[in-house]
């Protein structure tokens, strides 16, 4: 049966493809009291966890600077901040020598109350920055376990992933060559992996509050990044219109980079400088690789916000 979901066009472009559910990963903590003589061995292997986690919040952001440029490592900037914030480390501390249970069920708590505190912020932006401290923490939690985050750089085939949410790291271990597109159930426009899409130019619904629940896995999918819309096993007919639309934008796409560094002028010789809206730094490869001479509308707005 056909089911059409509507979300935030959060990167433009269309996919058809399987859908690939991501696992949220959630992690059991057990409730373990620990003795007194305990206490240095716990605070020891939470410092090990944070060293550990930092180790692998600088390689993936050396990854992405690689990649894509300086910018975009700007984007775990935020992630590092989260770990070295000391009434975070000092709170965690306390509470471990006062009510003495393991360091993994006290991080836990003591992250989960500034989880609850972000969520009943009535600002879109900063609630949206909730994705820096739950991959933050998740990180930690698995260090401190022992365990190690299920990545998805190991997709053998072309998928279109599907998941409650997606951290940034989550959105830079993807293989581009096999993820056609994501949609999740929560996020916006101004969070970090709508900005990491559309970067990488990979098609993106996010905010359908309900896809995880309504998209079984392997099922066909199209994902209509233009309009914020995702369709569930479409017809035959559906198929064929967003196929020959997808043909179609391919081939307007080849033909406009053809010309992309010709000067844009009028038949009679006036001059026009073609100019980019953005409205994060992190557009800039893309507005340079499509034959932009500047920017015409900057939505500062952000800018100051990220500061």
């Amino acid at each position: 049966m056909v089911k059409k979901i509507k979300g935030i066009a959060a990167s433009p472009g269309i996919a058809i493809g399987k859908a690939y559910l991501v696992d949220s990963e959630s992690i059991a903590i057990a409730k373990k009291k620990i003795a007194k003589e305990e206490l240095p061995f716990e605070i020891a292997r939470f410092e090990e966890a944070l060293i550990k986690t930092r180790s692998e919040i600088l390689g993936i952001k050396k990854k992405v600077i690689d990649e894509l440029g300086p910018e975009h490592g700007q984007i775990f900037d935020a992630h590092l901040l989260v770990l070295e914030d000391k009434s975070l480390i000092e709170e965690v501390i306390s509470t471990l020598r006062k009510e003495r249970y393991s360091v993994e069920y006290v991080f836990f708590r003591v992250l989960n109350k500034y989880i609850k505190a972000f969520k009943k912020i009535d600002d879109e932006y900063l609630k949206e920055r909730l994705s820096d401290i739950q991959d933050v923490g998740k990180r930690v939690l698995n260090n401190l376990l022992g365990g190690r985050q299920k990545a998805l750089r190991d997709l053998k085939d072309k998928v279109i992933i599907v998941a409650y949410d997606l951290s940034p790291s989550d959105t830079v271990s993807m293989q581009k060559n096999k993820v056609q597109a994501f949609v999740t159930d929560i996020g916006g426009k101004t969070s970090h992996t709508a900005i990491m899409a559309r970067s990488l130019e990979i098609p993106a619904v996010v905010g359908l509050e309900e896809a995880t629940q309504e998209i079984n896995n392997n099922e066909t999918i199209i994902v209509d990044g233009d309009k914020g819309v995702v369709i569930i096993n479409p017809d035959k007919k559906i198929l064929e219109k967003y196929k020959k639309g997808k043909k179609d934008i391919t081939i307007l796409q080849k033909e406009l980079l053809k010309i992309k560094d010709l000067p844009a002028q009028t038949k009679d010789g006036y001059r026009i400088q073609l100019s980019a809206n953005i409205e994060f730094p992190e557009e800039l490869p893309s507005v340079i690789s499509h034959g932009a001479e500047g920017i015409g509308l900057y939505r500062t707005e952000y800018f100051y916000m990220n500061r």
